[in-house]
């Protein structure tokens, strides 16, 4: 994941986190760089939506 990737995912709102065109880039976070508890959270979330 590039830093810019990385920035984008750390400043989006919850609005944006529901949108489809950031869940492969939300994805990608999660498996790779998220520390386990956000990445439990953030994968709960996304299968919600």
């Amino acid at each position: 994941m590039s830093e810019r990737e990385f920035k984008t995912v750390r400043s989006l709102t919850y609005t944006q986190i529901q949108n489809p065109i950031y869940r492969p880039l939300l994805l990608r976070y999660a498996g790779e760089l998220a520390p386990p508890c956000v990445a439990e959270a953030l994968m709960k979330l996304l299968k919600r939506i």
